[in-house]
């Protein structure tokens, strides 16, 4: 599942395919989480509070399932 990457939180690509890796939120401790669809690799980085508020639940964020 990914969701649509909120403005402050950057790109991230997969250490191991070099692959740029899903968004699929953010922890309240500020930590974005990435997942690489190829290496099945989840990745966190902190990305402070600020991102954090602007990933939070509303009706402005959509989410999309990958079912391949």
């Amino acid at each position: 599942m990914a969701i649509e990457r909120p403005q402050g939180v950057h790109r991230e690509w997969c250490p191991d395919c070099g692959d740029e890796m899903l968004f699929s939120g953010t922890q309240s401790a500020g930590y974005a989480q990435y997942f690489c669809q190829n290496c099945r690799y989840r990745h966190d980085v902190y990305v402070g509070e600020p991102a954090v508020g602007a990933s939070a639940p509303d009706e402005q964020v959509t989410a999309t399932a990958d079912r391949s």
